[in-house]
């Protein structure tokens, strides 16, 4: 399959990209529960911007994903995130969301921008706190949006359900899945494959003692098939095979990306971690909205020039086990490349920022691996699929 050809003038790159830390979103013991949602992607901003080198003076814009845009994180949250994180006045500024892919949307919407010789040197930025703000509160989508489908799935819960059903996903093979999700994440934090992409970020410990937060909160290192073999069912009761240990933990967490064009790092004298080679997205049945990683990455990889056999790494979002191990047997790969850090399902889900903390670690372990190949995708609630293709540099 043939690679397109670009100029380095709309070849878009990523020259850097961190991470806080992922807190569990509890009001009693989690790390963040006295931070504020906009301070947390305020750290992040200033950190990738830090790390880059860049002149901020040349940033043009900030693109920030929330799923939760009121309260703390209202108001053009993108716009105070950018002040926060000390860039120029005249550093414009804009908030988004596309549910769980939102950050990833805002990486691919400023890379169509480089692309189309718009604006080129960008902050991209996903931030999510859902300890003060809930998934669904004040949730009131028109009944009329589900004729065609159902108001069940709301609860991704239940898509998780139909998937792990309709497709013969086991209960048992979900909870291995979850298993090794973990056991990857705390080989991981212990080997320090971590330490490069997390900023740290002043929280609080279990019992109210101010640290720096540095490693995620809900990795298990000594869960077992045994612990979770004894979990029931959390979304159908009696019947189900999702549990808590097969779904993503609710989390608070941000993370950012600084993007511009090729030329514009070389200008600079920056040296880029990767260029975006693709983008992709696309919508699918709500009931199936698990599987929107396979049509948006097929989709991306055809854009790429690229066939998945090519693709080294892959960051395959883990909102639920059922759906992740949904995906890889429609892929037809057996996930030896795809979470080799372990994935959401053990570091957790903070809603708009796993987009881009996905790719951060992506990113990060394609170098430490020296895979020249990665490819970054995710389900999204309410029936869509995203996914970014990157090379390398």
């Amino acid at each position: 399959m043939p690679r397109p050809s670009r100029s380095p003038e709309t070849t878009p790159v990523v020259v850097s990209c961190c991470r806080t830390a992922i807190g569990r979103a509890d009001r009693d013991t989690g790390m963040f529960r006295h931070v504020r949602g906009d301070e947390l992607a305020a750290t992040v901003v200033a950190a990738a911007v830090a790390r880059s080198g860049v002149d901020p003076a040349t940033i043009e814009d900030v693109l920030v994903g929330a799923t939760q845009q009121r309260a703390e994180l209202g108001g053009n949250v993108a716009r105070s995130v950018g002040l926060l994180a000390g860039l120029p006045l005249s550093t414009a500024a804009t908030s988004m969301n596309r549910l769980c892919g939102t950050s990833l949307q805002a990486l691919a919407q400023a890379c169509h921008a480089i692309s189309a010789g718009a604006e080129n040197v960008q902050v991209v930025a996903g931030i999510e706190h859902m300890g003060h703000l809930p998934m669904d509160s004040d949730l009131d989508i028109h009944p009329r949006a589900f004729a065609g489908s159902s108001r069940a799935v709301l609860s991704m819960g239940l898509t998780a359900e139909h998937l792990a059903s309709s497709r013969g996903v086991s209960r048992r093979r979900q909870e291995e899945y979850a298993l090794t999700s973990h056991q990857r994440a705390t080989t991981a934090t212990a080997t320090g494959a971590f330490d490069s992409e997390i900023v740290p970020q002043q929280g609080l410990d279990e019992q109210g003692v101010v640290m720096l937060a540095t490693r995620d909160q809900s990795i298990r290192g000594d869960t077992s098939l045994e612990a979770m073999a004894r979990l029931k069912p959390a979304f159908l009761p009696k019947v189900g095979s999702v549990t808590a240990a097969t779904s993503a933990p609710l989390s608070d967490g941000a993370a950012a990306l600084l993007v511009m064009s090729e030329a514009e790092a070389k200008r600079q004298g920056l040296r880029p971690l990767a260029r975006v080679l693709a983008t992709a997205v696309v919508g699918l049945p709500p009931a199936v909205m698990g599987l929107g990683p396979v049509p948006a990455s097929q989709k991306a990889l055809t854009r790429a020039g690229l066939s998945l056999g090519d693709i080294g790494l892959i960051e395959l979002n883990e909102a639920f086990a059922a759906q992740v191990l949904a995906c890889l047997d429609e892929f037809g790969i057996d996930g030896e490349q795809v979470n080799v850090h372990g994935g959401s399902l053990a570091i957790g889900h903070p809603l708009g920022a796993s987009g881009a903390r996905i790719a951060t670690t992506l990113l990060h372990a394609m170098h430490q691996q020296q895979v020249s190949l990665g490819l970054a995708t995710m389900c999204i609630g309410m029936g869509q699929g995203i996914a970014v293709v990157f090379e390398a540099v």
